[in-house]
């Protein structure tokens, strides 16, 4: 998968040297309801918006006239309309919203991204020292900020909620008995694979902690006959012996290449002939010209989360899984928000 790749214009360049102030724009209008407004009453006027939203008029006015100017709403005489796509994606309680992902931009990818450059001399997640607490990785000290531990959740499940509806329906696995789920937290996928599959075999392989959740969750589902967990650590505990398929869902993200090919060189002796490793990840173009959403994605991964990830690209994990062990190399493209599969056979 390839772009062509396209030199910026002014407005371009305008639009990245400002874009500190443009997301602020996109972010106050989500916090302050401007896009639910005007999708309950479309065509309001400044003076409208400002009432029903107990706002000045001079703040009013800034922001209509940035969020115009960026598209995000369309003005008809003084009447004001959201933009098709701020309708589809930027509407709360809409399904696919991307205004939780907003949230987690706002509260821990901007203060912590301000620390790029350093991150980018030392080669680590320099801007973690925003979120004080325990442990090296982000994940770890979100402990410490219930709230904000919420925005992240929150955020990832918006995320990744309608393309994993999607990885579920893209999968054949009528030939697996026994897949098992690493990093597959709640259990949520692991049950819809349960349940589109109904001769499956489904173990979620997580922490301790985690699987303590997952349990809760299968019971809750009436799924403890189908769907079971093992705790361990990715790296360090053995895998079941009798398992013919391991899925991995956004966890490759997090990890350097050298642990990656750890992770596969694992799963393909962990697997009998056969068997079949999956990934389901943001995927970024084989040439490294993007698409947007990952190139800039990345930028969290080194400088906050890990010091070591980003969202890599299709090229990236096909030679990680031949380089392991794996053949019959297929990939499932065209998933919602730039997400896809790529499936190896032992």
């Amino acid at each position: 998968m390839t772009t062509k790749n396209m030199e910026i214009d002014y407005n371009g360049l305008m639009l990245i040297s400002e874009g500190h102030a443009a997301f602020q724009v996109l972010w106050a209008a989500v916090e302050l309801g401007v896009f639910e407004a005007l999708s309950e009453h479309p065509g309001m006027t400044r003076a409208e918006i400002a009432e029903r939203l107990t706002l000045q008029e001079q703040p009013t006015r800034i922001l209509m006239v940035a969020l115009a100017a960026l598209g995000l709403v369309r003005k008809e005489g003084d009447n004001f309309f959201n933009a098709a796509l701020t309708e589809e994606y930027l509407i709360g309680d809409k399904p696919g919203s991307l205004a939780p992902v907003l949230g987690w931009q706002h509260y821990i990818v901007y203060p912590g991204l301000i620390d790029f450059v350093e991150a980018m001399k030392e080669g680590t997640n320099v801007g973690l020292k925003h979120f004080p607490g325990e442990g090296d990785r982000l994940y770890q000290r979100l402990v410490s900020h219930p709230k904000i531990e919420k925005v992240f959740q929150d955020a990832m499940s918006a995320l990744s909620q309608q393309a994993n509806t999607q990885l579920v329906e893209s999968l054949d696995l009528a030939g697996v008995t026994h897949l098992m789920d690493v990093g597959g937290g709640d259990a949520t996928n692991a049950i819809r694979f349960a349940r589109k599959f109904p001769h499956l075999k489904v173990t979620v392989f997580d922490s301790p902690s985690i699987c303590r959740i997952a349990q809760e969750n299968i019971a809750k589902q009436g799924m403890e006959d189908r769907v079971d967990t093992v705790p361990g650590d990715l790296f360090t505990t053995q895998y079941p012996a009798d398992i013919d398929a391991i899925i991995y869902c956004h966890m490759f993200t997090i990890w350097s290449p050298e642990e990656n090919q750890r992770i596969l060189q694992k799963t393909c002796e962990a697997l009998p002939k056969g068997g079949m490793a999956i990934i389901f990840n943001m995927m970024g173009n084989d040439d490294d010209t993007g698409p947007i959403s990952t190139a800039l994605g990345s930028l969290y991964f080194l400088t906050i989360a890990t010091g070591k990830g980003m969202l890599y690209s299709w090229r990236d994990y096909e030679e990680w899984m031949r380089t392991a062990g794996f053949s019959g190399v297929k990939r499932i493209e065209g998933l919602p928000m730039e997400h896809g599969v790529f499936i190896g056979i032992k």
